[in-house]
């Protein structure tokens, strides 16, 4: 990955010089557009400098005054902060609760609704089930947009994420978005769907046409990083197995009540106050771990708690000793 940004940067130079509409688009941006589009099964793609900019530029499309756009609680900041530029109708409902969801579809049948939804969500490791999800929208003619940062690249056979898991497609899902910044390990982000969103988000999505494009070099390690995902399946293998040693070791040495087991690599430890996230993660860092505490705003008071991201590079051993350090036992 490294010696592909270094071999574009030699050719390119590493600045991208402009917008995509004015100088910043080459032909190494359109590969690695044609080949998310064929990894994740979708028409086409678009690429965005960040997730953030992606969510904004997705709603502003796509979000008049009028519209709704319908949100789980616990949604990332940008999706949330792209309500509030587009205008629409900000419409909020209890977490992973579809069936909330689905009475916000059923009210004013005839209003376009925007639904967004995290694939994983970043501080609590669990998903939505899409399934479930896409035929609520499917029978109240809403639009589903699945935000998958933390699930594409690491979750599913194939390592597209979470619709992978559930074998699920652009046809149940007209809208996936998603980092390189998680498990492609560079920068930027991008947006999966239909030729006409495509070309709606190009054509109106400001944060597309009036921002610097992603720098050639960081597009060609991403390219490099996609072809690690899609030729060395171990990785993701190992993931599942370390998160199997997490639960097994959590429910061993009796931290079952603190851990908040999921299926992703993001495993949290709820230790409810600030003082007490705080002082464990710099016990662990002491000990050579980092796992930051996370507080609010980004969590709900009384609800802090270490995040647990588990990766290919870590080994058995590394689980161990992390267990031991949260009993206080290293």
């Amino acid at each position: 990955v490294i010696l592909a940004a270094h071999d574009a940067a030699s050719k390119f130079g590493f600045g991208s010089t402009g917008s995509p509409l004015m100088s910043g688009y080459t032909s190494v941006h359109q590969e690695l557009e044609f080949a998310m589009a064929d990894f994740l099964g979708y028409p086409r793609v678009v690429l965005f400098s960040s997730g953030y900019l992606a969510n904004l530029g997705v709603a502003q499309a796509l979000l008049k005054r009028e519209d709704w756009f319908i949100q789980d609680r616990l949604n990332h900041a940008s999706l949330i902060d792209a309500a509030q530029i587009t205008g629409a109708e900000l419409k909020r409902y209890p977490h992973l609760n579809n069936q909330k969801a689905e009475d916000l579809l059923k009210a004013d049948i005839n209003r376009f609704k925007l639904w967004a939804t995290e694939g994983v969500f970043s501080m609590d490791g669990d998903s939505h089930d899409l399934f479930i999800a896409a035929l609520s929208a499917h029978t109240y003619n809403a639009m589903l947009w699945v935000d998958d940062c933390h699930g594409v690249g690491v979750m599913g056979d194939k390592g597209r994420g979470v619709l992978d898991t559930m074998t699920l497609s652009q046809a149940e899902v007209p809208i996936l978005s998603g980092t390189f910044g998680k498990a492609f390990g560079t920068a930027g982000a991008y947006v999966a769907g239909s030729d006409d969103l495509i070309e709606t988000l190009i054509q109106k999505s400001r944060t597309y046409k009036y921002n610097t494009a992603l720098p050639v070099p960081v597009v060609a390690a991403t390219l490099k990083a996609l072809e690690i995902i899609q030729t060395e399946p171990w990785r993701r293998e190992k993931i599942l197995e370390l998160i199997h040693l997490f639960k097994q070791g959590c429910e061993q040495y009796g931290l079952s009540d603190l851990a908040k087991f999921t299926n992703s690599a993001i495993q949290p430890i709820m230790l409810k106050t600030e003082a007490a996230a705080l002082e464990k993660s710099a016990y662990l860092k002491q000990c050579g771990i980092i796992t930051t505490a996370i507080r609010p705003p980004t969590v709900p008071k009384n609800q802090c708690r270490l995040r647990i991201t588990l990766n290919s590079e870590l080994e058995s051993e590394d689980i161990d000793v992390l267990i031991q350090c949260l009993i206080g036992n290293y």
